[in-house]
């Protein structure tokens, strides 16, 4: 038997970077996912192929390279189940990586989740994002877990480390999210790294931006509840120049935000890390290709795509 399994890319509405430090974030899953298909083999070794990444088998060595985190997170299910056992895992996804839209978290938590199926392991949602999180440390260092959490349950979360996931009431039908890729690549890691140390230096001048943030995403929930997008836009509009005070945005990311709002969106921001990857425009549906056309040219690839209510997924292969 093979179990196929698939998660949601994320897009953060608000609270990027200040989540890591305890702030709450705002994330909804995105109609983009990652699929993993994984069976058993008799061999006692992990072999992981990726559509995008290629090949690489793991168990009497362990190379930390990019395929490695796929490892982990099936490692973290076999050590929960208690029964060793070889396997083959194939992963095609269709999230651009190194975009800020949780590409490989979304790869993590199918991976998780269709081994744990294989296995006749029956994990919750948060259990498949503690687990999928694992390999998150070996991507990104220091993740706030906001990205496996939105991919293992969809919707929109409101997140805070440390306390229990919350989905929000919100009407998505009549919006869609418009993400313009900058082209420059970034790590995570050592932006979430360089915020952390900017913090340090600066702490009387960082400190109300952490707890502005805060009150922002509150009224983020708020306005989501209320169907009231053109609010959310303009807190989405606020949390951008948040961002820009951390120093994590750039000429080119500015550019193409300005661009998307000038062409109608309701606001406009980075979302991720920042430094490239994606900027991540709200339109109304029917706003949403003239922002396109605005952003053509601008922007190395763009992205269109509703808010998609579902997380994990599965399909049974025999």
């Amino acid at each position: 038997m093979r179990v196929r399994a698939s998660a949601p890319g994320k897009a953060i509405l608000v609270g990027e970077h200040f989540v890591v430090e305890g702030s709450p974030a705002i994330a909804v899953a995105l109609d983009v996912r990652a699929h993993v298909t994984v069976e058993r083999i008799e061999e006692n070794i992990v072999k992981v192929i990726s559509r995008e990444l290629g090949e690489a088998t793991y168990g009497e060595h362990e190379e930390e390279d990019r395929l490695y985190p796929v490892y982990i997170a099936a490692r973290e299910v076999v050590q929960r189940s208690g029964e060793p056992t070889g396997l083959k895992i194939t992963v095609e996804s269709d999230i651009p990586p190194g975009a800020g839209m949780g590409s490989s978290a979304a790869v993590a938590v199918a991976t998780v989740a269709a081994t744990a199926k294989l296995l006749g392991l029956t994990l919750t949602p948060d259990e498949v994002a503690q687990s999928a999180l694992a390999a998150e440390v070996v991507v990104h260092g220091k993740p706030s877990g906001i990205d496996p959490t939105v991919s293992s349950y969809g919707g929109a979360i409101l997140f805070k480390k440390g306390d229990k996931p919350k989905r929000i009431n919100a009407d998505f039908d009549q919006i869609r999210l418009v993400l313009a890729d900058s082209g420059i690549q970034r790590s995570t890691g050592k932006l979430v790294s360089k915020v952390l140390e900017t913090k340090k230096k600066f702490p009387g001048i960082l400190e109300p931006l952490y707890r502005s943030a805060t009150e922002l995403v509150e009224k983020t929930r708020e306005a989501l509840e209320n169907g009231d997008f053109a609010t959310v836009g303009e807190l989405m509009n606020i949390n951008h120049g948040l961002l820009s005070a951390l120093g994590v945005s750039n000429a080119k990311l500015e550019e193409l935000v300005y661009a998307a709002r000038e062409a109608g969106a309701l606001g406009s921001k980075i979302t991720g890390a920042g430094g490239g990857g994606m900027v991540l425009a709200l339109c109304w549906k029917e706003d949403a290709e003239s922002v396109c056309q605005r952003l053509r040219g601008l922007a190395a690839r763009i992205i269109v795509t509703p808010v998609s209510d579902k997380g994990i997924a599965y399909t049974l292969e025999n």
